[in-house]
């Protein structure tokens, strides 16, 4: 049997391929247990095939096998099916493994690799027609691997708009568990992702498993415990029909499936997760955002925004981030969307005035945008009906009242790329909010499915302007959380988390999106009071302190706070700014606690000389008495100076050091005591033991 084996960052892989059974996943896990690998070789089982094909990198279905198989395609006209074989395995490096298989009948070959990259596993499938007919893709997975056998829950998220980040923790049992997005978007749900895990894991401890599929459209993960009782793990985006029709010398090749094994816990997959991410986006320094929306809405004028900006600089703010409304006939959201000039009744000089006026405040200056969209009421749509997804009915539904742009079509990406390109050329532009306020349907032109070339259109768009404009970053918004996966995660420096900025909701969405998402990337803004979507009120003290960990940002008017909490925010900001140079490549933990009114988070720095805890107490305690709060995961044998941070511009409170075994032992009196409050806690190493 041939077999090879991958390794690196402490995670090892080795596929073993067995004749007749194709190839099999004999490890995963980490480096140090490779020497006990699965025994690959099948199994008769009572009334089972006497040839048991069983799970495979490269599965095909129709041999015995129960499972989904890695793709389903028929030759045309001749409708002959597509099934694969074995052909080979080339070990590229250490690192990369190519998996080779086809169907000499039809001419088609297959590839899937598999690379390790910073302890994580990234597979992709390529299925090239070498033949002379066209071949019909069905579907296609990225990859399928097996189940393992300590897999007994499944976690996955789900939401809707401004309720994004709730969890759900199931028993796997027998049969499938499938998380799935068929809308054209990753989704108020959540990234393509969920997690399997011993019935015992839990923040640090337990083996788990985080499965991702890096793509923006619509998309099925899929964990199946099979009725032999062997099980597998599949990851595809879904393909609509008729979509990919592959003629001769074409070829088909799929989104990454990412993999993250863990023995420690869900904080392990986090912080490897976290590493994928920071190497996958670029690394900037990420300002204090200041955006217009609940500040003026459509109400928008220069000397009007120019105020706001004025009072955003006296609080600290350091980004300027014009939102919807700016644009040629833009009063409300039922028109203009695709006529990306700016409004002359508003700027008759253009934007330029506007944000050399910003620049002077020293902030710089972003702009909402919203590229795949059209309004019916728009000059873009009046000229270019065949344009947009749905045509030729010209009664195609909308939502939000508007429609979406064919990004597969090239003379679309060229004339959104021309509008862009002379915005930021009119105007000294720095950052642009890219917006997707609903989802991909009907996606279809003459009939004609284009989904997933859409997808990759929207890709093409961005990455030709980050090409044209290096430093310009982008932030990826799409109702909120509707988009943010791995697909889009390499093209944008930030996430728009979610449109509700109510601090008790903020708090679930946000932990919930750093599960995978650094919380630099993550837009967490202090929101007005009372909110406007839940009418909750909480302190501005309270709002900072939620926001405190991601990329900070108010979505206020200064003009409307009281005096005392100006103060208060500007010291709140003053207190990011302070911290923000370690915060923002640090790791990010949960700490569990007994009382689930406790939300209890520690950031640390890279090199573990830094660490802030931050304690927000989101309802009343079961007792009178507050238990003192532990800290654990602190580098043994370290010591470290503890204060609790100050908000009113004054010194921190010293609270003398601790070392690292007694803060997890014992811990500190940190907790805030009245519902709807916070502390934070910065903990600095000052020495190791001897």
């Amino acid at each position: 049997m041939q077999s090879y084996s991958l390794s690196g960052d402490g995670v090892s892989c080795t596929v073993t391929l067995v004749p007749g059974s194709g190839f099999k996943l004999a490890y995963l896990g980490p480096a140090a247990g490779s020497d006990l690998q699965n025994n690959v070789l099948p199994a008769i089982l009572p009334a089972s095939p006497d040839h048991v094909p069983g799970p495979s990198l490269m599965a095909a279905r129709g041999a015995g096998y129960a499972g989904t198989g890695l793709i389903d395609a028929v030759c045309q006209p001749s409708a002959r099916r597509i099934i694969l074989s074995p052909k080979g395995m080339t070990l590229v490096s250490e690192a990369e493994l190519v998996l080779q298989a086809g169907d000499d009948s039809c001419g088609v070959e297959a590839e899937t690799t598999l690379s390790l990259e910073g302890g994580v596993l990234k597979v992709r499938t390529i299925v090239r027609n070498a033949g002379s007919e066209a071949i019909d893709v069905h579907r296609c997975a990225a990859g399928v691997i097996p189940l393992p056998d300590w897999a007994d829950d499944v976690v996955m998220t789900h939401g809707g708009w401004a309720r994004e980040g709730h969890e759900s923790r199931r028993s796997l049992g027998a049969g499938r568990v499938q998380r799935v997005g068929r809308l054209g978007r990753s989704g108020f749900d959540g990234s393509p992702a969920l997690t399997v895990c011993e019935r015992a894991a839990g923040t640090r401890s337990g083996r788990a498993m985080a499965l991702h599929l890096a793509w923006s459209g619509s998309h099925s993960l899929s964990v199946e415990r099979l009725p032999d009782g062997s099980g597998e793990i599949c990851a595809e985006a879904l393909y609509e029909p008729g979509e990919i029709r592959l003629a001769p010398k074409e070829q088909l090749e799929t989104p990454e499936f990412i993999v993250v094994i863990g023995t420690h816990g869900f904080d392990e997959l986090r912080a490897r997760l976290h590493r994928l991410a920071r190497r996958q986006s670029r690394d900037v320094f990420r300002p204090v955002h200041f955006n217009t929306w609940e500040a003026r809405y459509f109400d928008l004028n220069e000397d009007a925004l120019v105020a706001l900006a004025k009072g955003a600089a006296a609080l600290g703010a350091e980004r300027f981030v014009l939102d919807d409304g700016w644009f040629v006939g833009r009063r409300n959201d039922t028109t203009s969307l695709g006529d990306w000039e700016p409004d002359p009744d508003i700027f008759p000089q253009g934007l330029a005035p506007l944000a050399n006026r910003i620049r002077e405040l020293d902030m710089s200056f972003g702009l909402w945008v919203e590229p795949e969209m059209v309004s019916r009421e728009s000059r873009l749509y009046q000229q270019h009906p065949d344009w947009v997804l749905g045509y030729p009915d010209f009664d195609a539904p909308t939502g939000r009242n508007q429609l979406v742009l064919d990004l597969s079509n090239r003379n679309v990406q060229d004339h959104l790329f021309a509008q862009l390109s002379a915005c930021l050329d009119a105007a000294p532009i720095e950052y642009l909010k890219w917006d997707c306020n609903r989802e991909i349907y009907p996606a279809t032109v003459d009939g004609v499915a284009r989904a997933t070339r859409h997808v990759l259109g929207v890709y093409s768009l961005m990455d030709r302007l980050q090409a044209r404009y290096p430093q310009l970053e982008i932030e990826s918004c799409a109702s909120g959380g509707g988009r943010i996966d791995f697909g889009i995660l390499p093209r944008v420096t930030r996430f728009w988390a979610s449109d509700a900025t109510d601090a008790l909701d903020r708090l679930r969405i946000q932990r919930s999106l750093s599960t995978y998402i650094p919380m630099e990337m993550i837009g967490c803004h202090v929101g007005p009071a009372p909110n406007p979507i839940t009418g909750r009120v909480f302190s501005v003290r309270f709002r900072a302190l939620v926001a405190m960990f991601g990329h900070f940002g108010l979505e206020l008017d200064p003009d409307k706070l009281s005096a005392s909490d100006r103060t208060a925010l500007s010291h709140a900001i003053a207190v990011h700014k302070r911290f923000r140079p370690w915060m923002h490549s640090g790791h990010v933990r949960t700490i569990s606690n007994a009382d689930s009114n406790l939300d209890i988070t520690l950031i640390g720095s890279a090199d573990g000389d830094h660490s802030l805890v931050r304690v927000l107490r989101t309802d009343m305690a079961p007792y009178s008495l507050h238990p003192k709060i532990a800290v654990p995961g602190l580098d043994r044998g370290a010591s470290f100076a503890v204060s609790e941070v100050s908000f009113d511009g004054g010194a921190d409170t010293d609270l003398g050091i601790a070392s690292a075994e007694g803060l997890a032992w014992t811990g500190l009196a940190m907790d805030p005591v009245k519902p709807n409050q916070g502390r934070l806690f910065y903990l600095k190493r000052i020495m190791e033991h001897a």
